[in-house]
């Protein structure tokens, strides 16, 4: 799949993890220059304010890497439904990294 497709993916998939929900935020941060997006989240959790970095993907050439995924329902299942490769999909944060 070429890299504009696949971005486009990424970026439609990581939409889908922002906005209210029960106790808390998501909010979609990127960097376009670098390429990288997070969900960062804030939370009231018995009255205390929580903020955490919850998933972590960048692209790389025409490879979309996860560094870190801290949902029930994965970025990478995500990404497949629509039909993104596995081979364009990297786990970094199960080790998985980049090959040539």
């Amino acid at each position: 799949m070429d890299t504009t497709t696949v971005k486009q993916i990424l970026l439609e998939e990581l939409d889908r993890y922002t906005g209210e929900g029960l106790n808390d935020y998501a909010y979609l941060t990127t960097n376009e220059a670098e390429q990288i997006y997070t969900i960062v989240d804030i939370a009231t959790v018995r009255g205390k304010r929580l903020v955490g970095t919850v998933l972590v993907a960048r692209m790389v050439n025409d490879r979309i890497v996860i560094e870190l995924d801290q949902h029930d329902k994965m970025l990478v299942d995500a990404l497949k439904a629509p039909g993104v490769p596995e081979t364009q999909i990297v786990l970094a944060y199960r080790g998985e990294t980049i090959s040539a």
